[in-house]
């Protein structure tokens, strides 16, 4: 009997739901707390029910996180396929139905994630934890379908992409925080 080859196509989605929503959780958490702290609560609680406010709190980071996510898997894919293309000298294409079984390992992460979704750094855990055990699945299934030379080369340019990448991500975040502080420092 044979199965549909598009049958794991809808983990990728529902990986990026379930650790979109339990990062969403703990940050509303925090931030909600936080709120309180600042004296910013009671004012929003004249405004809106406390029930409103959490649902509000809480959406706007799932919509964050759920954008975050879905850019970086974009990057990913179009990074990982340019590595296929410089590193793997294949006619049919089979290296992505072998690694397509590994987007199991971020749902069951995503689930996992759940467990511990009122701590935001148990759920970073799970996140880096699942990141890191889909990464030993990719490196073993890549390793089977080149020589070592090339699978050393793609693992290299895979971090040398993301490297430079977040290292200019980075490099605006810092010169944007720099600009910002120094017009709220130093105003002309």
């Amino acid at each position: 009997m044979r199965t549909n080859v598009y049958l794991l196509s809808y983990a990728p989605l529902i990986s990026i739901l379930l650790f979109s929503t339990s990062l969403a959780i703990a940050t509303s958490e925090l931030a909600l707390s936080w709120l309180k702290d600042v004296g910013v609560y009671n004012e929003l609680l004249q405004i809106l029910s406390a029930r409103d406010t959490k649902l509000l709190v809480w959406l706007g980071f799932l919509i964050v996180y759920f954008m975050i996510f879905s850019t970086l898997k974009l990057i990913s894919d179009t990074i990982n396929q340019l590595g296929f293309a410089f590193f793997i000298k294949e006619q049919i294409g089979t290296t992505l139905s072998m690694l397509r079984p590994g987007s199991i390992l971020l749902l069951v992460g995503g689930c996992i994630s759940f467990a511990f979704m009122t701590s935001f750094p148990l759920v970073c855990l799970v996140l880096a934890s699942s990141f890191l055990i889909y990464f030993f699945f990719y490196t073993f299934q890549i390793s089977k379908m080149t020589t070592a030379a090339g699978a050393i080369g793609l693992i290299v340019f895979l971090f040398l992409a993301w490297g430079i990448l977040l290292a200019g991500l980075a490099w605006v975040g810092l010169t944007l925080f720099n600009s910002l502080g120094e017009a709220i420092l130093f105003p002309k």
